[in-house]
């Protein structure tokens, strides 16, 4: 094989590593440490592959909606307001993390983004400023 074909096969199979999987609704969800972020800050470090994006969302973002990205992935969630609070899912704003399982409900085919109905989940709320108890 010459070099530039191994070169692009090498550019296709990152590219389909790159895009979101599709799945359909009924289908089993397991996100672990999924992080919670404003949709339009999901979107971004999806297309750029830049995960600082998640976390440093501004606050205003989250009042537009609050979405779970599953960083091994790569897939952004809807939370269904059956069972999670948007309370609880504020309080893992910006460095906070959850944990669910449930089934995809619904998907949005222009953004990709499911909407999940979740069975179980627990939240990891973002550390309080100053909370480092580690060796300096």
């Amino acid at each position: 094989m010459k070099p530039n074909a191994c070169l692009a096969l090498a550019a296709l199979a990152l590219a389909a590593a790159a895009e979101p999987v599709r799945a359909t609704p009924g289908d089993e969800v397991e996100v672990t440490a999924g992080v919670v972020t404003g949709l339009s800050c999901a979107l971004a470090a999806r297309e750029k592959g830049d995960l600082k994006l998640l976390t440093a969302c501004p606050p205003v973002e989250a009042t537009k909606g609050l979405v779970v990205f599953d960083v091994a992935e790569k897939r952004i969630y809807g939370i269904s307001t059956r069972k999670v609070r948007r309370s609880e899912l504020e309080s893992a704003f910006g460095g906070g993390s959850i944990d669910f399982t449930g089934v995809e409900a619904t998907t949005d085919p222009k953004t990709l983004v499911s909407t999940v109905d979740v069975k179980d989940y627990s939240i990891a709320k973002r550390p309080k400023p100053g909370a480092f108890k580690g060796c300096l």
